[in-house]
């Protein structure tokens, strides 16, 4: 194996390990802050995906895809957070076995006040980092997340 072969090798070993552990500890940092709110992780990632389909809604099966997670826990969160009033669930007219699921204006002030939660957290992480520097970051995470949407297993 040629010297170039084996430093590659060796960088991808290393984003591999720091990517893992990155999710692991920002997602457990995030699931902590956001348990006051009675809120888990994965229900975060549902009601922003929801959001974010905007007044046209989705289904269970494109939220499941969506933000891979299983539809039975999708099921669960819809119905929890419906049962709240920040989402309306109707049944789609050509298949009354599926719905179409809409963030209410109750759901979305929802969602901004877990986001404000969430906000002086980020601002702590990043405060000493310089613009520039933010602004790579921000770019090579959203480089590096479309070509995971892209490219899923």
């Amino acid at each position: 194996m040629s010297q170039n072969a084996r430093l590659q090798i060796e960088r991808a070993m290393a984003l591999s390990v720091e990517l893992g552990l990155l999710t692991q500890v920002y997602n457990n940092r995030l699931s902590q802050l956001l348990r006051e709110h009675d809120v888990t992780f994965p229900q975060f990632t549902i009601l922003d995906y929801i959001l974010r389909t905007g007044a046209d809604g989705t289904t269970v099966s494109q939220i499941s895809d969506g933000v891979e997670v299983l539809q039975p826990a999708v099921t669960k969160t819809v119905k929890k957070f419906s049962d709240r009033g920040y989402l309306t669930v109707s049944s789609v007219s050509n298949d009354k076995r599926q719905k179409n699921i809409v963030m209410t204006a109750d759901g979305a002030g929802f969602i901004g006040r877990l986001r404000a939660a969430l906000l002086p957290d980020v601002l702590n992480c990043f405060e000493d980092w310089a613009e520039d520097r933010l602004n790579r970051f921000n770019a090579d995470l959203v480089t590096f997340r479309e070509w995971l949407e892209e490219n899923r297993v």
